[in-house]
């Protein structure tokens, strides 16, 4: 457990307004960072995963970097603003980085707002297509400085590969080599790709997107991973819808690539191995989780659930490959 005390001391001397924090409030701790709300001020305060980072994504001054750029783009997204990004605080041994609280909710798939669940199909109609449109619109952002050279869709999968390989999933590295057996499809020169396509990871206030956040795995690259990424959430032959997609008026899976193709201005076409790259990272991710469990890296019990997930993960990935002709 952290000392949420301590960290707070830390905030009262590094922020301008620090004398008037009480305490800070945990909105989400666990397997990537940890997110805090300094009350009573309007600020969210993100620091590293106090059990260590179970996703190789950007750390928490490189995501702070990350919104900068973004929040100084007039074509970019809206993103939280950001307040204070500290590289060490002697009092934490560690960085964190603090960002003005956005107005609205988030809908998570587990714990799903009322609003949401209980609202007419036509509003949840108008949040599929806002979410599938706030993410198809990344494709007409040209790369961002801070996020290096494009990286391609085989060299992000190799990437991937080696997560799983690291995480001792043979079976994961093997089915990320038949996907290389074929090139990638591209849809055109690279853009912003945000990596997490969650409809979790968007912030919504009177149904429309009110902030995109958590572009830990963001990178330059091939915006068709990110419509891979969405699609896992929406029933195909190979895979069932997640909890949230299952609801009526959300849209289904041709009608996402429709409207993604239209308001990116490219050709969805070749997604399917896009889709497949994008759940054997998922699949990297999760054997990562299992491993820490596995070897006594975290005895966090929730990881104990992992491995029945990746089972999961594994046999979807493998029936796409066989039905694409991998």
């Amino acid at each position: 457990m952290r000392d949420l005390e301590a960290i707070a001391g830390a905030l009262r001397r590094l922020l301008p307004q620090g004398d008037r924090i009480t305490g800070l409030a945990p909105l989400t701790t666990g397997f990537s960072n940890e997110t805090y709300r300094v009350e009573p001020l309007d600020l969210i305060l993100r620091l590293p995963p106090a059990a260590g980072a179970m996703l190789d994504g950007h750390g928490v001054v490189a995501q702070a970097r990350i919104y900068e750029e973004l929040g100084a783009r007039s074509d970019a997204p809206p993103v939280p603003e950001i307040v204070a990004i500290c590289e060490h605080v002697p009092e934490l041994g560690e960085p964190l980085f603090v960002m003005q609280r956005v107005r609205g909710e988030a809908i998570d798939d587990i714990e799903m707002r009322p609003w949401f669940v209980e609202g007419s199909e036509a509003l949840r109609a108008d949040i599929c297509r806002n979410w599938v449109a706030a993410f198809a619109g990344l494709a007409h952002l040209s790369p961002l400085a801070v996020l290096g050279p494009p990286v391609t869709p085989e060299a992000d999968a190799i990437r991937w590969r080696e997560f799983a390989r690291a995480a001792d999933a043979p079976a994961l590295v093997a089915s990320f080599d038949r996907l290389l057996g074929k090139p990638a499809p591209r849809s055109g020169e690279p853009a912003v790709v945000h990596g997490d396509t969650k409809l979790s990871n968007l912030m919504w206030l009177d149904g429309k997107v009110s902030a995109v956040l958590d572009w830990e795995m963001a990178l330059n690259g091939e915006p068709l991973a990110d419509l891979g990424y969405m699609l896992y959430s929406f029933a195909s032959d190979h895979h069932a819808a997640t909890r949230a997609q299952k609801l009526p008026g959300m849209l289904g899976r041709d009608e996402v690539i429709a409207l993604w193709s239209q308001v990116s201005g490219r050709s969805a076409e070749g997604v399917f191995w896009h889709e497949i790259a994008q759940i054997g990272k998922i699949g990297a991710i999760i054997a990562e989780g299992t491993n820490m469990y596995v070897t006594g890296r975290s005895s966090d019990p929730k990881l104990a659930y992992f491995k029945q997930n990746l089972d999961y993960y594994l046999g979807v990935m493998a029936a796409m490959l066989d039905a694409g002709g991998f």
